[in-house]
């Protein structure tokens, strides 16, 4: 069901956007932060109050002219005073928020979705050298796992490897690794990995504008597999923050989406 509606969304989107793909990624990632601006401003502009916000921006100033003058002269009730006023012209502002913030989230939804789709990684080229990871229950270790053969594929580390222990990164879990580059051939393809009686496949895409998902998750015998894509940085150095699992994409994309909610909220003036 999710599945079905990230394909409706990213299909949609690609209709409106597909366009931008043709660009240098750091082009489709400052794009994406001012679009997402615009319709963040634009949203606030046509769903709050802007004579209200406008009204209270100028009444906070006015009233802490006040409080510091009040503190200059130490008068204690008029500190409390407009202190209490100026915790009701807030909570005025705060009433104000909710409206914009329930419309922009479709539109944001609908762009979050698209670009986590298709800019997170760079598009895997001809030639271009890959690792391919396939994980295993830890049960699996020392086994064989293979890759069938192609005549669009080619490797580096042989088509057969044996399944090692990994201890150090979460869960106790068995891996193998293969290092691919793509000859020419169709877009769309198939890595087919046998392990014991049984195939799993992973698709991915080569020469292309977009990528399948990097990562796909199998059943009981693997656990999953990834291609490793290179990942987009904007500029080539804005890195991701595994920690809080925000990827590179996501990083750029937030660095230049706050200033620009910011100059455009100042250039057109809108509170």
């Amino acid at each position: 069901m999710l599945s079905q509606l990230n394909h409706s969304i990213v299909a949609f989107m690609d209709l409106l956007l597909g366009w931008l793909l043709r660009f240098p990624s750091d082009v489709q990632l400052v794009f994406i932060a001012i679009l997402s601006a615009s319709v963040l401003t634009a949203v606030r502009f046509w769903t709050s109050d802007q004579d209200l916000l406008r009204r209270c921006r100028a009444d906070k100033a006015r009233l802490k002219a006040l409080l510091r003058e009040a503190k200059t002269r130490r008068e204690k009730d008029a500190i409390a005073r407009h202190r209490t006023t100026l915790g009701m012209v807030a909570m005025k502002q705060l009433r104000q928020e909710g409206r914009p913030l329930l419309a922009s989230l479709l539109p944001i939804i609908l762009l979050a979705t698209w670009a986590l789709n298709r800019l997170e990684f760079h598009p895997l080229k001809i030639g271009e050298p890959v690792e391919f990871a396939a994980d295993f229950p830890i049960s699996a270790v020392g086994r064989i796992a293979h890759i069938v053969p192609s005549d669009d594929l080619t490797t580096t580390s042989g088509w057969i490897q044996e399944i090692t222990a990994i201890t150090d990164q979460g869960p106790a879990r068995g891996i193998a690794i293969w290092r691919l580059a793509a000859t020419p051939g169709a877009e769309s393809r198939q890595l087919r990995i046998r392990f014991g009686a049984e195939t799993f496949d992973h698709p991915f895409s080569v020469g292309g504008r977009t990528y399948e998902a990097s990562a796909q998750t199998h059943g009981e015998h693997l656990l999953s597999t990834e291609l490793k894509l290179r990942p987009v940085r904007l500029f080539g150095v804005v890195p991701g923050v595994p920690v809080i699992f925000f990827p590179a994409w996501l990083v750029a994309y937030v660095l230049l989406t706050i200033p620009s909610v910011y100059f455009c909220k100042k250039l057109l003036r809108i509170y």
